[in-house]
């Protein structure tokens, strides 16, 4: 089902980091359904040839570009590709995330370091460079992928729940900061979404119960995204979306001893 109309992105051009995989690719799709340029960006060239390979099939113009976001001269380099891509950049979505379930006991401090690492210093990373590089100039979109559990305690999550809550911070103060340069920052909050690595993982670990029975898909966590880069949102900036139908710390639980 089409909620916006087939041009409502024509000519815009979007990164995308996560963006061959699970939601991250399917923020991709939905983009480019909606006419805009896409480019995709991940650690991994094996999923990234066959996630563009997917999109261009289905008439977007696509590309892509390996990158780590942890490291700043490969977010330089993922930058100039943009630019010599497709000339410029409109919409930055921060989905590429690390994580894994762990309880606190678990947890060693090199496991929590990479997630931080990858979540908060990757979001800050891509910001720092596409302000830099394009929305100084320009104005520009910025819609960041956070977590609901980033507002609560929640089980097995301690170090994604820091990082995200990093993410969240970071969103508002940037749009405070950029806000009369045209730059809007907001963030969208998945619940659980089937079909991911990470749904899958984390039920594993919480025997089963990592709130599937209020799943969403891929498609709306999309939909909010899509929203929020349009002028429909104009005048939206510095919020935190939650995408979530279950209520608050019901959604992630200790599993029954």
């Amino acid at each position: 089902m089409n909620i916006f109309t087939n041009d409502v992105m024509k000519n815009k051009v979007v990164l995308v980091t996560g963006g061959a995989t699970g939601i991250g690719k399917g923020i991709a799709s939905l983009f480019g359904q909606y006419g805009a340029k896409v480019m995709i960006a991940s650690r991994k060239e094996q999923v990234l040839v066959s996630a563009a390979k997917d999109l261009q099939q289905a008439g977007v113009e696509a590309d892509l570009c390996v990158c780590d976001i942890r490291e700043p001269a490969a977010v330089e380099q993922l930058m100039v590709a943009v630019r010599a891509r497709f000339g410029g950049l409109d919409i930055l979505v921060n989905n590429a995330a690390g994580n894994f379930p762990a309880s606190i006991e678990q947890l060693s401090p090199n496991g929590f370091k990479t997630v931080v690492d990858i979540d908060l210093n990757g979001t800050f990373n891509m910001t720092k460079a596409a302000f830099e590089h394009f929305f100084k100039s320009a104005g520009g979109n910025i819609i960041n992928i956070s977590a609901p559990f980033a507002g609560w305690g929640v089980a097995y999550q301690a170090h994604a729940a820091a990082a995200k809550s990093g993410i969240d911070s970071l969103t508002r103060s940037c749009a405070v900061e950029w806000q009369r340069q045209g730059i809007r920052v907001n963030a969208v909050a998945p619940g659980a979404v089937i079909d991911t690595e990470g749904l899958e993982r984390l039920s594993d670990a919480l025997a089963g119960d990592a709130g599937s029975t209020n799943a969403c898909q891929a498609s709306d966590i999309a939909n909010c995204v899509v929203f929020l880069a349009s002028d429909a949102a104009r005048f939206i900036s510095g919020e935190i979306i939650r995408v979530d139908s279950a209520t608050g710390v019901d959604l992630l639980k200790l599993p029954s001893t």
